[in-house]
């Protein structure tokens, strides 16, 4: 345990000191030192963490890394690419950030207007109305040459502030009718694709390579939704004009880095989105993947830009470091997982959770196999700080409980912190089954709930 905890650092530090050597690249070229906001374990959740990559700031020669795009402007862009001809589109595909400041200032929301959207509601953990698009590139000088990505996130958009998602008893909100859009062609400056392009300035190239340092935040972030235009079944999959989404380096990074911590919850609209599958398909989120994991799978995948295999992999470093390893709360409710993934979960994080004082796996169908899963990967040492357990509509049945029961008679005292054990919902136990819990729940001095 101690050598997966001291790798973890070991990684977490290379993650920091390779994109400190891009930091230090923007930071010299500009003539008052700009600072990125410190990655901390609330970061993801803080909604200023977004705001601040809108803003001016002083050391990009007040250019703002960021600029998100308007989601009425988007559909009327993409009506006005299928009003035309095939062959008269690429006039009317998205422009580059440089060009589409200066031709239409009005596609963009303001920082201010942004601060300004309305939020989810509260049981939701009020997300905000900022909607990061992951897409591949059709071509390294253009990433939608001839509208086609355009027109399935259009639609995508229409679609999700049309219709309410449901699944069993459950059903989502609809997206609200106005979000702010995260699409890097547009949001990030562009740099020269042809040898006959000018640079687009000092300004504009500090600012973009700020922005990629900080790449994960519009996926990763809690408050954030995020738009996958898979190809799932459209003309692009398998017509050879491109290479597709899950054999591409950077999406599969924003796939997956999008999964670690976004809630999944039925009292707001949906924040993960396969639009290849259908906006009315609810996505199905597996475990995050580890660092070793995440870099085998991309050693597969196509970068345009070969360096960009090591940014995009300590970017991941750094954000499981914080949503994860760092996290005091992990919420995996209603994801769908099963004994099997508890297993893969706990197995490959619970080691370096010491900080960990509130895990929830509510509403996920795991069984008494289940529990067993996550009982086995609790050693003396392991989730030392853990003080609320949330098995809430998890059919642990009475196996489940007293399999909770041994962990909790086994000496050492296992989970010494433990307070509060919650067993509502459909658990399918019985008062035998609860009994055995609350006698090893007693001489702990641990709540149950249910």
């Amino acid at each position: 345990v101690e050598a997966r905890r001291v790798e973890a650092a070991t990684a977490a530090a290379a993650a920091a000191e390779a994109v400190e050597a891009i930091l230090s690249g923007v930071s010299e070229a500009c003539c008052v030192k700009w600072e990125p906001l410190p990655d901390t374990p609330t970061m993801y959740a803080d909604p200023d963490t977004i705001y601040g990559e809108l803003e001016p700031q002083p050391g990009l020669r007040l250019v703002p890394p960021v600029r998100l795009l308007r989601s009425e402007w988007v559909v009327a862009r993409a009506a006005q690419l299928r009003a035309v001809p095939a062959d008269r589109r690429r006039a009317l595909t998205l422009p580059r950030r440089q060009e589409l400041e200066v031709l239409e200032p009005s596609a963009y929301y303001s920082a201010e207007e942004v601060k300004a959207l309305p939020r989810g509601p509260r049981n939701a953990g009020f997300p905000m109305a900022v909607l990061a698009v992951s897409h591949s590139w059709e071509s390294e000088e253009h990433p939608d040459p001839h509208g086609r990505t355009l027109l399935m996130l259009a639609d995508a958009i229409t679609t999700a502030q049309a219709i309410q998602v449901s699944k069993g008893p459950y059903t989502w909100q609809t997206l609200p009718s106005r979000v702010a859009v995260f699409f890097d062609f547009c949001s990030l400056f562009q740099p020269p694709r042809a040898k006959e392009e000018p640079p687009i300035g000092e300004g504009p190239t500090m600012a973009l390579r700020a922005a990629l340092t900080r790449m994960q935040v519009w996926y990763a972030h809690q408050l954030t939704t995020c738009f996958f235009v898979t190809d799932g079944n459209t003309e692009t999959a398998n017509d050879g004009s491109h290479t597709p989404y899950h054999e591409r380096g950077w999406p599969t990074f924003e796939y997956h880095v999008s999964a670690i911590g976004k809630a999944i919850t039925s009292s707001g609209w949906p924040q993960l989105v396969d639009v290849g599958l259908g906006v009315d398909t609810l996505f199905e989120r597996g475990v995050p993947l580890t660092p070793a994991a995440l870099e085998h799978l991309l050693e597969s995948k196509r970068f345009t830009d070969g360096t960009d295999h090591g940014l995009v992999l300590s970017l991941y470093k750094k954000t499981v470091q914080c949503m994860i390893i760092g996290a005091s709360r992990l919420i995996y409710s209603s994801c769908e997982w099963g004994p099997d993934e508890v297993r893969a979960f706990a197995a490959a994080w619970f080691s370096l959770c010491d900080r960990l004082e509130h895990f929830s796996l509510a509403t996920n169908p795991i069984g008494p196999s289940g529990v067993a899963a996550f009982c086995e990967n609790i050693g003396p040492g392991t989730l030392p700080r853990l003080k609320f357990l949330n098995f809430f509509n998890n059919q642990v049945g009475d196996d489940g409980l007293r399999c909770i029961a041994e962990l909790l008679r086994r000496t050492p005292p296992h989970l010494p912190m433990l307070k509060t054990i919650r067993i509502t919902g459909k658990n399918d136990t019985t008062p035998d089954g609860k009994h055995a819990l609350e006698e090893a729940c007693r001489s702990r001095g641990i709540k149950i709930e249910g």
